[in-house]
């Protein structure tokens, strides 16, 4: 093994990453113009990019759920996310050990920074089950900073 074959290897995890933060910016770009599509044929558009359909699945889950927990801070949020299998199976980890929803936070975090479309963010925040929960309890008389969420869910289509 040569020197340029230890530089090669070093630089394949951020190759990974970057091209990860690529497909992020491509889903958060398709969820901000979907007006009437339906979930499926978002991460249909999604997949079609990444190339990886549970990939798809999960920037679809996660993207609104960033949106809103970084738009709605007053809020108490879980860290915890299940992830349930068509054989309904589960799988229970933490949002902060996810590495998707890590960059995923910095890619909107860099987007907040600037100058943002108030539509487009609604396009993705209606996505958001944590939003429409957190929307549903307002509208029954709940108090803001008095609300906490349960777990994050997302539904796969396959292990």
């Amino acid at each position: 093994m040569g020197i340029f074959d230890l530089f090669r290897k070093k630089q394949q995890p951020q190759t990974q990453e970057n091209e990860l933060i690529q497909s992020i910016h491509h889903a958060i770009e398709i969820m901000e113009h979907a007006d009437s599509e339906s979930p499926e044929e978002i991460i249909e558009k999604i997949a079609q990019y990444t190339k990886d359909e549970r990939l798809a699945w999960e920037l679809y889950c996660l993207i609104p759920s960033v949106y809103c927990r970084m738009i709605v801070k007053e809020v108490q949020y879980s860290n915890e996310m299940i992830m349930i299998f068509p054989d309904d199976t589960q799988q229970q980890s933490l949002l902060s050990n996810n590495q998707v929803y890590k960059l995923i936070q910095n890619v909107v975090a860099d987007k907040f920074s600037g100058e943002i479309d108030n539509k487009k963010i609604q396009n993705i925040l209606f996505q958001s089950s944590e939003f429409n929960a957190i929307n549903n309890a307002l509208n029954d008389g709940s108090a803001l900073e008095d609300l906490m969420t349960g777990p994050l869910v997302v539904f796969t289509p396959e292990k």
